[in-house]
């Protein structure tokens, strides 16, 4: 992957030119292989340092050196660590350098002397399902596993050369190190770390203060941030990988005043290598542009009878000029979009204002999105239904009923990026609950994928993980298929309880499926897993009987967890399930690495075992233990495991 690139011989100041050269790719091995615990702002801030330090230490002047990005460059002592080069390889020493400092965690954070910062938030750009797989995959290593990983798949090095270098830095567990490294660059592509999801030289920012810097004079706090934002674009973006030109526009006018607003090109998605909101276009109807002033006002002002901050979105006004989504009049109502690269505020003005339709400015977090969970956003909910907005990228939009997965799609009327009133999700019960299906352009990828109305901004992105048997790779997938929509249609009822949560989107996991005792059909076990944009998210294990009609049962709950996603798939999940005979079985259920099923007394002592040849296993509960017995699974490793918050069913 390096191709190209300069190897300057060995000397000091051939030392410099080479770290200046490739100044980004050593950040990003740095960012990548330092351990995940901690912020984004902070690995940022660390890999930077690690880059900067990772010169020998002769020649520094007491007053230390000055590092190649000028106004950030590090005070204090330089690394001491760094190999010397054995073959005359400039970059090879720098990057060995970076091992060491990376690996020998005792450099790291203590006595490493970070960038300093003040005021701003800095992360990177965010990525894609690909880039999330990667992070959640690497989140598991050891930092040496990371390492290994990194300089086998970004710098396209030999295993025995990467193994060289993890011994130069005298690190333990090579060898296990190597074997997972391999196993990992197996099961994700290498080119995905060219991300900017890993690119810790273009960044986004974020206010860390706003409320302290507000009570002080405005006039001096203008001036910093627009001082701050030319170094660290001019600075911190030195040898990046890029950016759309939406993000090079938000970044330039960042200097200038909040309050004016820029409006992104028409085919600015197709030019851009990453679609999310900021290469949205702006879109109106018409009419007069004041109410976007208005709508600014509104968001720079934050009155508390207006403003809804939802989960996780950062308070206060923006700090930077905001995109314009749409402008216009809907439903007897004033609609403003607005993005300020981190948040969407929609603002609402009704023609006549009530209790339940007042005058709001609704906030919610949008950094990180894709093309997906940016495809579409609700500008305008009414009794007459949902009008959407949907992305550029979109070139055809139907309506699907979840519970009747064999019924067709109707089509929607889509005007300059707005649909038709299309049914929204009942405000109570599941009789029916609409989705949108989008269909890509075949210019962006030409997939098909289904998003709900969960009340928010945003709509909800639709995913599908099939059993083992049908998927062993156990990889979500788009919600297009008649398979998808017949588990859908059984879950779809569950829905309303993820309302109002701002749910970035809900992954229905059938990870296991078991024949029920006394030849009564195949049941199957689903994890409903709904992340949201804060971060944050649910788990749900819902049983399903045999019969396509059957409604699920909810068997357990996790409000706020890891369970089901990629850092949480070991799952177990429980149930009482009663034979037309009358006899009453504990249905156990679990992942690929729970090999046996336990059944425990209320004070958590076990009972009695039965083994769970495909992770599954049904026993006749007799006694006491028939109300009161409760499953555990037993992993391969020995380990237990319980089930979430059990709700057993009868």
């Amino acid at each position: 992957m390096l191709d190209d690139r300069d190897r300057p011989a060995g000397g000091r100041e051939d030392l410099e030119a080479a770290l200046v050269l490739h100044y980004s790719r050593l950040v990003r091995i740095a960012y990548l292989a330092l351990p995940p615990e901690g912020d984004r702002h902070g690995r940022v801030l660390a890999a930077h340092a690690i880059a900067q330090r990772s010169l020998s230490g002769r020649g520094a002047g007491p007053a230390g050196p000055v590092g190649p990005l000028g106004l950030l460059a590090l005070p204090g002592r330089w690394l001491r660590r760094s190999s010397r080069p054995a073959d005359g390889d400039s970059y090879a020493t720098l990057r060995q350098a970076v091992v060491n400092a990376v690996l020998r965690r005792t450099w790291w954070p203590r006595s490493l002397h970070q960038p300093y910062v003040w005021g701003l938030r800095l992360f990177p750009l965010g990525g894609g399902s690909q880039e999330l797989a990667v992070d959640a995959a690497l989140r598991g290593l050891s930092v040496t596993a990371r390492m290994a990983y990194v300089l086998l798949a970004l710098e396209d090095l030999g295993a025995d050369e990467v193994a060289g270098l993890l011994s130069g830095a005298g690190v333990r567990g090579v060898p296990a190190a190597m074997e997972t490294a391999q196993r990992l660059l197996a099961e994700h592509p290498a080119d995905v770390l060219e991300s900017s999801e890993f690119d810790p030289c273009t960044l986004h920012t974020r206010p860390a203060d706003v409320s302290r810097r507000r009570r002080q004079a405005r006039g001096a706090a203008v001036a910093g941030v627009a001082a701050l934002a030319v170094v660290l674009a001019v600075v911190i973006g030195v040898g990046g990988s890029g950016s759309t030109g939406a993000d090079a526009a938000a970044n330039a006018a960042s200097t200038g005043p909040a309050h004016a607003p820029i409006q992104v090109d028409d085919s600015a998605w197709q030019q851009s290598p990453r679609l999310d909101f900021g290469v949205w276009p702006a879109r109106d109807d018409g009419s007069s542009s004041a109410a976007v002033g208005q709508a600014l006002d509104a968001w720079t002002t934050q009155r508390p009878d207006v403003l809804k901050l939802g989960p996780g979105a950062a308070a206060g006004p923006p700090l930077q000029p905001v995109h314009v989504l749409w402008n216009g009049h809907l439903d007897g109502a004033t609609v403003v979009l607005l993005f300020d690269s981190t948040r969407l505020a929609r603002y609402t003005l009704p023609d006549a204002p009530t209790a339940d339709d007042p005058v709001r400015l609704d906030v919610v977090r949008a950094d990180d999105s894709d093309p997906a969970s940016a495809g579409a956003v609700v500008l305008r909910s009414t009794d007459a239904g949902d009008r959407w907005l949907v992305a550029p990228w979109v070139d055809g939009v139907s309506v699907r009923d979840l519970r009747i997965p064999a019924a067709a799609a109707s089509p929607a009327t889509v005007s300059d990026g707005v649909t038709n009133a299309v049914p929204s999700p009942p405000t109570s019960g599941c009789g029916s609950w609409p989705a949108l299906q989008l269909h890509v352009s075949t210019t962006a990828g030409g997939q098909t994928f289904a998003m709900t109305d969960l009340g928010g901004v945003t709509g909800t992105h639709l995913l599908y993980t099939a059993p083992p048997k049908s998927d062993p790779t156990q990889t979500p997938r788009e919600v297009a298929t008649p398979d998808t929509y017949g588990a859908e249609s059984r879950v779809a009822c569950n829905l309303p309880a993820l309302q109002g949560q701002d749910v970035k989107q809900i992954d229905t996991w059938v990870f296991a499926q078991q024949p029920l005792p006394e030849s009564q059909g195949l049941a199957s076990w689903v994890c409903l897993r709904a992340d949201q944009w804060s971060g944050s998210g649910s788990a749900t294990s819902e049983f399903l009987p045999p019969s396509a009609q059957a409604p699920a049962t909810v068997t357990g709950t996790e409000a706020n967890g890891r369970t089901c996603s990629a850092l949480g798939q070991n799952v177990v999940a429980q149930a009482r399930w009663r034979a037309p005979d009358g006899k009453v079985y504990l249905l156990v259920a679990g992942t690929r690495h729970v090999v046996k099923a336990a059944v425990a007394d209320p004070a958590g002592n076990v009972r009695q075992t039965a083994a769970a040849p495909e992770h599954t296993a049904a026993v006749v509960l007799t006694g006491a233990a028939a109300t009161t017995g409760s499953g555990l699974g037993i992993l391969d490793t020995g380990g237990q495991l319980r089930p979430m918050d059990s709700q057993p069913g009868g």
